[in-house]
């Protein structure tokens, strides 16, 4: 290992350890970083006729990852770099088909089953890939030269279990296999990569902590969860956030429980306490905004957000804050777990982005479908993602079946009717389509902390931190709902790269009784000593005095 390289200890400890390893790593933790340093290591003992596996879960990722490492000199021509169907076609199902079915028989990827009913059945194949009944149809689809993409993990899991010159393949050419964003694996990408390591080739699974932790799309991180007590491997972290200033890392990290966390330095983290409302919170930040821009050379004023726990708080801080600011509500596709309800939030996003030409139609559909495999399919999405990104904004609301066009394309199993109607309602609402769109330099930035997920802004103002907000009290209260709202405010304060303000008025708005309650310190402000790694402020409400 190149010692001049600048790494953590987490980071050298993961690219020493030889064995089955699972990586879990904080947002900005440098993980794909981590990877290359682990995989550009493993080159170095390789025989020449070896290599590693390296899969990520959309194209766009797996040719970044192969670009960094050809970058180092680490790219040899027996790694295998791209998306797990890629990894199931062209080494396993490819190769090895004419020995299962006894033909040297020319196969073609198919997008979908629908030209092709007498097959259709296969579907049942993702809820039962070891169903014998459907195993027979399967093989009868390779004797008529179709890999259908919807069951190519099936197939390829078929193979690997009938054709033993498969394993015996895998086994001489690779050494190892990665597999990036873990927590999105589901049950047969999991078997399969159980299966190999039981073959004997190393595995390396890498999991995002910050989905892994909080669950928001709570689909298949128990794979992720599962391999971390597996005793088969070695679990370890990459908790240093690169992203955010180190002040505002320890921070969190403390709030999450890693003990022994010392302030180093000035702390970027402040509780702030200002007398009154939230009306003079927002006051006493207007004040504040041109002197922490000269504090931390910030020029926008987009550089900053103000976060908050629900709607209601940040219509009224958009309300009161008389600097130019950019209200963003929270819709029924920002707190969806299901594929259409992110598929959707992402269009729309991505719509008024391309608009300001900051991403491309190209970009987003890459992300989604491969075209080496899926090209008629890959065509058909550039085509209807074109039509869409050059509508104006007032015709979304007709065209509404472009969006399900697309989405049928790209997750056909996973239709959902209710969030149809969900992004038909927000498109024709001006109001939420408005929260799609991304602030100019000359706003400030208000949100929930919901739709904050993601985003980072120099310098982050928290609302809402508040005993019987931040967690929720009461009987009905359950331990997801003190977890969910731990994870929320910890997704607040991991927002800020430069400095995290996190604000205290004496007097806080009921919006349901629309009247003021004495306000009590969050118990999440004392949360694993973490008062010992910031510093407390009082600011005066001077626009109000001024106008008094």
């Amino acid at each position: 290992m190149n010692k001049s390289v600048q790494l953590t200890k987490e980071q050298e400890s993961i690219i020493d350890e030889v064995g089955n390893l699972v990586v879990t790593a904080k947002p900005g933790s440098g993980k794909t970083f981590t990877v290359v340093e682990k995989i550009g290591v493993i080159s170095e003992g390789l025989m020449e006729f070896q290599g590693v596996i390296a899969i990520s879960f959309t194209r766009k990722a797996s040719q970044e990852l192969e670009l960094r490492c050809k970058r180092k000199g680490i790219l040899r021509k027996n790694h295998f770099f791209g998306t797990i169907d890629k990894f199931y076609i062209s080494e396993i199902i490819m190769p090895f088909s004419k020995i299962l079915t006894g033909k040297n028989i020319p196969l073609e990827v198919k997008d979908s089953f629908s030209d092709f009913p007498e097959y259709e059945a296969l579907k049942g194949l993702k809820v039962d890939f070891r169903n014998k009944e459907l195993q027979i149809l399967l093989e009868k689809s390779l004797l008529d030269g179709h890999i259908f993409l919807e069951i190519c993990g099936e197939t390829a899991f078929f193979i690997m279990n009938k054709v033993p010159e498969c394993l015996l393949y895998l086994k001489a050419k690779y050494t190892h296999i990665f597999i990036d964003e873990y927590q999105d694996c589901g049950e047969i990408q999991h078997e399969i990569f159980l299966k190999l390591v039981d073959l004997g080739i190393f595995g390396v699974a890498v999991g995002d902590l910050n989905q892994a932790i909080y669950a928001f799309s709570n689909r298949y991180s128990k794979y992720l969860f599962s391999l971390m007590s597996d005793k088969r491997f070695t679990h370890l972290e990459i908790t240093h956030n690169h992203r955010c200033h180190k002040t505002v890392s320890d921070y969190s990290l403390a709030l999450m429980g890693v003990p022994n966390i010392t302030l180093e330095g000035e702390s970027r983290v402040f509780k702030v306490n200002v007398i009154g409302t939230d009306e003079n919170i927002i006051n006493s930040i207007e004040c504040n905004l041109p002197i922490l821009k000269e504090k931390y050379g910030f020029k926008n004023n987009s550089d900053f957000a103000i976060l908050c726990r629900g709607n209601e708080t940040a219509k009224r801080a958009s309300l009161f804050l008389k600097t130019e600011n950019k209200l963003f509500v929270d819709t029924a596709l920002d707190k969806s777990n299901s594929y259409w309800g992110m598929l959707f939030n992402d269009m729309l996003t991505s719509f008024f982005l391309y608009k300001k030409g900051l991403t491309t139609i190209l970009d987003f559909v890459e992300s989604r479908i491969n075209e080496e495999y899926e090209k008629k399919r890959f065509e058909k999405g550039l085509e209807i993602l074109t039509e869409i990104f050059s509508l104006e904004e007032n015709q979304l609301g007709n065209q509404i079946d472009l969006f399900i066009k697309f989405a049928h394309l790209t997750y056909p199993e996973h239709k959902d009717e209710k969030i149809c109607n969900d992004l038909k309602r927000i498109v024709e609402n001006e109001q939420k389509l408005d929260s799609f769109k991304p602030a100019t330099e000359n706003e400030v930035n208000i949100m929930t902390l919901h739709k904050s997920k993601g985003l980072e802004f120099k310098c982050v103002f928290l609302l809402d931190v508040y005993k019987w907000i931040l967690p929720p009290e009461g009987k009905w209260v359950t331990n997801e709902d003190y977890t969910q709202s731990l994870n929320l405010f910890y997704v607040g304060v991991t927002r800020a790269i430069e400095a995290c303000y996190i604000m205290q008025g004496t007097m806080r708005y009921r919006a349901m009784q629309k009247d003021f309650w004495t306000a009590e310190e969050s118990p999440f402000l004392y949360l694993n000593n973490t008062q010992l790694l910031r510093k407390d402020l009082l600011w005066k409400d001077e626009l109000l005095v001024k106008q008094n």
